[in-house]
């Protein structure tokens, strides 16, 4: 077969699956979610709204908030840091394009690892949740550093019948310290329309009250500020989290 005729073929041939060959359609972005139900027990939480600590006091929550930081499953990374605000977002952490597959399993920190836990919080991007004007409160003036997480609210400790919520509580962790690593496996990830995946989490502010090892006592553990005198409160508040943050 001379070249002429190879040529020929192969000209038809491409000609021909240009006309009958369909384009391969562009692989459309997936949006991963990742959303956390705050719960006590077996009921959805709200802010403001009432509930009975296992230590038979009325309290409501009026603040949660958390920093999540180096979410990655191995070498990929699904997010660098990432903040978790109740009250302004919902149950919403965060909503970027990926491959959900890439994240069957997902380790990180809950709280601003030391590589970005002493930078200039003015200096990081706009859109960054480590950027100031995004963290707000949850970033230290006193102190170098973010705030890792916050639980604030109210608790009735007079068992008079009568909702005074008399005694505030305030837990905020933060410093190197504190920081809190997680890794959870077998992920499953929820599809519940075309190219939308979410990842559904947990925080149960019940388990996190009673956990039966230790315990929090509202009246009496009701505040740290993760300083001097305050380690015991401050690393139960870490641990005692770390149980109640879990895949739903």
């Amino acid at each position: 077969m001379n070249r002429l005729t190879i040529l020929f073929i192969i000209s038809f041939a491409f000609v021909s699956c240009k006309k009958k060959c369909p384009t391969p359609a562009p692989k459309s972005d997936s949006f991963l979610s990742l959303t956390v139900q705050p719960k006590f027990g077996s009921n959805n939480l709200f802010l403001d709204s009432i509930y009975t600590s296992p230590d038979g006091y009325k309290v409501k929550f009026t603040d949660l908030k958390f920093y999540i930081t180096q979410l990655k499953n191995g070498s990929s990374t699904l997010t660098d840091a990432t903040i978790f605000d109740f009250r302004e977002n919902g149950l919403l952490a965060f909503r970027k394009i990926g491959d959900p597959t890439q994240f069957t399993a997902l380790q990180g920190f809950i709280g601003v690892d030391g590589t970005l836990n002493h930078l200039d919080p003015s200096a990081f991007p706009n859109e960054s949740p480590l950027n100031i004007s995004n963290a707000g409160t949850m970033h230290w003036g006193w102190n170098t550093g973010y705030i890792f997480l916050s639980i604030e609210g109210k608790v009735d400790t007079i068992p008079d019948g009568n909702n005074s919520f008399d005694h505030s509580f305030s837990f905020h962790i933060g410093t190197d310290s504190y920081l809190s690593d997680f890794s959870f496996n077998s992920l499953n990830w929820q599809n519940p329309s075309a190219n939308e995946f979410i990842l559904p989490f947990k925080l149960d502010l019940l388990t996190f009250l009673q956990n039966p090892t230790q315990p929090i006592d509202l009246k009496t553990d009701f505040l740290t500020h993760s300083g001097a005198g305050q380690e015991a409160l401050s690393e139960i508040v870490v641990q005692n989290f770390k149980q109640a943050f879990q895949p739903y």
